[in-house]
């Protein structure tokens, strides 16, 4: 599930509670951690049922929530100041940075990055410049991009700065550049991400799902949702992180719009001899979604679209024999749209489960599954 847009203004909840960050307030990052566990909870779920009005969803499962401390995700800004290096998010309402002293949000393991990013930031951005870090932690430790501003070199100086800071801070592997252009400046080992017997090496930058316990859930769901099906179609499918769990019980064809994200998902494939019975296959869905006729050699569709959502996409599967839908969703609102399509051409809502993975912000998801009404 991709970046999402936030649902409602927030109101003052009648009770209060000690924030667990002392940024709270200022940083533009967390919204709710004034609020009591019980009123946070029904807030989420009052904006996904006011998202979902008029499709007379089912009653939802327990919200899936992750803990404090559990998001292995961060883009933070980098900026070299008179003062020193700043390493955080953007203040709230404002293009000031906090600097990062503590973030319950976010695994420790990525908070300590902060520390070493900092003695980085002196030693490669120049005064008044500005960068990003976009941390991804893997299953062999954390993996980062740097993306600085236009036209800065990754130079001699530059790269041993790099190593210097990979080395103190353990990192697996640091890239330079954007996640559409990136140089690799150094690989300790590996990062990996392991989908069932599948071991995926992510492109920099690589989307993930927002954390282990989120991603767990989701994977659960599909597995559980997805019976007997042997032929699968994943639309929107990145590194296949919901679908390669269901190899090799099931042949799987992954849709995506990245290149770097197929050869990933193909090569780690192939070293897993897995070639023969799953590959995935580029294609932006929103310009040329999936046909009818090509949806109908599969038995179960997995659809994990960013925030728009997937209109025309779900158009071709209201209109196809997929048994079998399987929806997750970063955005309530566009979910809604899909869902009445998928309803008014023949799929039946039976179950939905809200995923809150973005702790103490306005955000909540949800993986739901469809099936098609046996006709007469």
């Amino acid at each position: 599930m991709a970046r999402r847009r936030g649902l409602a203004s927030i109101e003052e909840p009648p009770q209060t509670r000690d924030p667990a960050c002392r940024h709270f307030g200022v940083c533009g990052g967390c919204a709710l951690q004034h609020y009591p566990d019980d009123l946070y909870a029904r807030w989420k779920l009052e904006r996904l049922t006011e998202a979902l009005a008029g499709l007379e969803p089912p009653a939802f499962m327990p919200m899936a929530r992750t803990p404090p401390g559990g998001r292995r995700r961060a883009d933070l800004t980098l900026r070299h100041t008179r003062d020193g290096a700043i390493v955080g998010y953007a203040q709230r309402r404002s293009h000031d940075l906090v600097d990062l002293g503590e973030c319950p949000v976010l695994l420790p393991a990525v908070v300590a990055l902060v520390v070493p990013l900092r003695r980085l930031v002196e030693a490669i951005i120049p005064q008044n410049g500005e960068a990003e870090a976009v941390i991804n932690w893997t299953d062999t430790g954390a993996d980062v991009l740097l993306v600085p501003a236009a036209g800065l070199p990754l130079d001699l100086p530059r790269r041993e700065a790099i190593a210097a800071f990979a080395e103190m801070a353990d990192v697996a592997r640091v890239s330079w550049g954007s996640r559409g252009k990136y140089e690799i400046a150094l690989t300790r080992r590996p990062p990996a991400l392991r989908f069932g017997a599948v071991t995926v090496e992510p492109p920099p930058g690589a989307f993930l799902q927002a954390s282990f316990a989120g991603e767990a859930t989701l994977r659960v769901a599909v597995r559980a949702w997805s019976g007997n099906a042997r032929r699968v179609v994943d639309l929107y499918g990145g590194l296949g992180t919901l679908s390669l769990p269901l190899l090799p019980a099931a042949r799987v064809t992954i849709f995506e719009g990245s290149q770097s994200a197929v050869d990933a998902v193909n090569a780690a494939l192939r070293k897993a001899t897995f070639a023969g019975i799953a590959h995935a296959v580029v294609r932006d869905l929103r310009r040329e979604p999936v046909s009818v006729e090509e949806l109908d050699s599969f038995e179960l569709a997995i659809l994990d679209p960013p925030a728009a959502g997937a209109m025309a996409q779900a158009r071709a599967l209201a209109s196809s024999r997929i048994g079998t839908v399987i929806y997750a969703s970063c955005d309530p609102h566009s979910f809604a749209v899909d869902a009445r399509v998928l309803i008014d051409g023949g799929y039946r809502l039976e179950r939905l489960l809200p995923v809150d993975q973005f702790l103490w912000s306005t955000h909540i998801e949800l993986i739901a599954l469809f099936r098609r009404i046996a006709s007469g």
